[in-house]
C-alpha cells in the first residue's frame, strides 16, 4: 500500500484510521520479512506524517516487534475493532513440537451457544491430546467461520462428531466403559481437586448462561467443578475446560499404568 499525501489527506478520518489499522495489522503478519517490514514501516510513518500524528516520530525501522506494539497497540486500542487471537497471532511456531499419542480424555459439549467458545475448546483439546469432541445439539461445529477461526487450524487436528441429542453421546462413550464426568456447580459436586478421575473418561461442559440440564446431570457418574474464591461462582467454560482438562492430564501422568 502506497499513498500520495494528496491522496491520504483526502480519505475520509474513517478511511485514513482504517487504513492505518490495515499498516499495523500487515506490518505484523510481514514481521519476519525484514525487507517487507521496513518498506511497510516507511508507508505507515509517511501516512502519520501527513496527519502530523507524532507517532511518526517513534516508528524506526530497527523496532523490536515488543517496541512496535508499545507504539502502535494503544492507536488500536482506541480506534480498533476488539481483536481476537486469530487477528494478529503470528503462527510460525505452531507444527514445532512433536505429535504425541492421544489421551484417553473426550469433551461433550452440551449445547454451547457461543462460537468462539467452542474454538477455544478446540485448541485446549489439540494441546491436551484429546482423543475426540463431541458436539451436541445447538454446539456449533467447525463448519461455522467464527469456530474456524478461534480454533486456528486445530479443528482439522482434532476428532469430532456431532449429534443431535448430548444422551446419545454420553449413551456411545458409557457403553465403551468410559466414565463420564459433568464440569458443573452444584452443592453435590466434588472439587476437581479432591478427587482421581479414572481412565477413560469423559468431561461434559454446558451451557454458558444455563449450565448443564438436571437430565443430563444424572447421566454423568460424577459431578464436579472448580473452586474459586471470587465475587463470581464460575469460570467461563473455555477456561473451565482447560483448567480442568490440564487437571486430568496432571493426574494421569503421575500414574504409571
Amino acid at each position: 500500500m502506497k499513498f500520495s499525501q494528496k491522496k491520504f489527506i483526502g480519505f475520509s478520518k474513517e478511511k485514513q484510521i482504517k487504513t492505518l489499522l490495515e499498516f499495523i495489522r500487515e506490518i505484523e503478519q510481514s514481521w519476519s520479512n525484514k525487507g517487507t517490514r521496513v518498506d511497510l514501516l516507511k508507508e505507515l510513518r509517511k501516512c502519520l506524517n501527513y496527519l502530523n500524528n507524532n507517532l511518526a516520530d517513534k516508528i524506526e525501522m530497527d523496532l523490536s516487534i515488543r517496541d512496535f506494539h508499545k507504539i502502535v497497540i494503544p492507536f488500536e486500542q482506541k480506534y480498533g475493532k476488539n481483536l481476537k487471537d486469530n487477528d494478529f497471532l503470528i503462527l510460525d511456531q505452531d507444527g514445532s513440537q512433536q505429535v504425541i499419542e492421544k489421551i484417553p480424555l473426550f469433551f461433550i459439549l452440551d449445547n454451547l451457544r457461543s462460537s468462539f467458545n467452542v474454538g477455544s475448546i478446540f485448541r485446549t483439546a489439540e494441546c491436551l491430546s484429546v482423543k475426540k469432541i463431541f458436539l451436541c445439539g445447538y454446539t456449533a461445529t467447525p463448519e461455522n467461520e467464527k469456530v474456524r477461526k478461534t480454533a486456528m487450524g486445530t479443528d482439522n487436528k482434532v476428532e469430532w462428531g456431532r449429534f443431535e441429542k448430548t444422551e446419545s453421546a454420553i449413551k456411545l462413550l458409557k457403553d465403551k466403559n468410559i466414565t463420564i464426568y459433568a464440569l458443573e456447580t452444584t452443592t453435590n459436586a466434588k472439587s476437581i481437586f479432591d478427587i482421581f478421575f479414572k481412565k477413560p473418561c469423559a468431561l461434559v461442559l454446558g451451557n454458558e448462561a444455563l449450565g448443564i440440564s438436571k437430565e443430563i446431570l444424572k447421566l454423568a457418574d460424577e459431578i464436579v467443578s472448580i473452586p474459586v474464591s471470587g465475587w463470581k461462582n464460575s469460570l467461563n467454560v473455555g477456561v473451565s475446560c482447560a483448567v480442568c482438562g490440564y487437571e486430568i492430564k496432571r493426574q494421569w501422568e503421575r500414574v504409571v499404568d
